[in-house]
């Protein structure tokens, strides 16, 4: 418990979680503009392009940046790992969106989907480096339902994620991707109550943020859809596109942050559970001890 606490409080440097804020800014802003780049045909606003390209180079460098930092302060190894982690993946999509034009389908869909996964990598990274606001743990109420939240609603989000980046590049028809969207929902009722269940702020807070992106991007979603039923001008289709796509990279990472806190809650009672249980049994062999005159 005391490792995974350590993990959630703040690194003594304030500077260093405003780094992580920036990096998660910039990263938002580059899922932002990737759709003006291959949402429409038409490409009215295909000059943002060439931000895309220059935000990626920003969020690279930026990466590169807090892990040689992070390596100065010679602490918390795995989330330096995580970090250098992070930086390969980048450095993978950024090759994989430089292939010359046209890019094929599998490259853009890889593309897109690991650029969804940097930015959930990224909030997480702010909330490690941030000061965790409730230390001591909290009773973990419904355990079950916890778990299935920490698991399930993260990769059923990531799969509605991968139906929506798979009609945008157009290998499938919005059907799939709008049906996915009402298991989403129905999801999100069970998996907001668990996270309420639990006295604990930021997990609260999470999951309060998860259900909030979560149904804003639906609304999105379907105004998207009616809006390309009536022809609607390309310019303002991208756009709506553009912020549906950065709402759904909201509602993922919303989901990994809220699964790290689940997991933090459950195992900080699983550990109290033990040493309580431990100190229980010692109690009793003293006792024991006693009565028969052991010393």
């Amino acid at each position: 418990m005391v490792a995974w606490d350590s993990a959630l409080c703040a690194m003594e440097n304030p500077w260093l979680r405003r780094y992580a804020v920036l990096l998660a800014t910039c990263t938002a802003l580059l899922v932002f503009s990737g759709p003006a780049v291959s949402s429409n045909d038409a490409r009215p606003l295909y000059s943002l392009g060439q931000t895309h390209i220059w935000l990626g180079a920003a969020v690279g460098i930026l990466t590169a940046g807090l892990a040689f930092w992070l390596r100065q302060l010679k602490e918390r190894e795995w989330l330096q790992r995580l970090v250098w982690v992070a930086l390969g993946a980048d450095i993978v999509e950024s090759m994989l969106g430089l292939v010359p034009e046209p890019l094929p389908v599998p490259v853009r869909i890889a593309h897109s989907l690991l650029g969804q996964l940097f930015f959930a990598t990224t909030v997480a990274i702010v909330v490690f480096t941030s000061k965790a606001r409730d230390q001591s743990p909290e009773p973990a109420g419904n355990r079950a339902l916890l778990r299935f939240a920490a698991t399930a609603t993260p990769a059923l989000v990531l799969f509605q994620v991968l139906l929506g980046v798979a009609f945008r590049h157009g290998v499938m028809g919005v059907a799939p991707h709008i049906l996915w969207a009402f298991v989403v929902a129905i999801v999100l009722v069970p998996t907001l109550a668990a996270t309420l269940s639990v006295q604990h702020a930021g997990l609260r807070q999470a999951g309060i943020a998860f259900a909030v992106v979560a149904c804003v991007q639906i609304l999105l979603g379907f105004s998207l859809f009616i809006m390309q039923a009536v022809d609607a001008d390309p310019t303002v289709l991208i756009v709506v596109t553009a912020v549906h796509a950065t709402a759904g990279a909201f509602t993922f990472a919303a989901t990994v942050v809220m699964a790290l806190l689940i997991r933090r809650v459950i195992l900080s009672q699983d550990i109290l559970s033990g040493e309580s249980s431990h100190v229980m049994k010692s109690s009793t062999s003293n006792r024991q001890g006693k009565s028969f005159g052991i010393s």
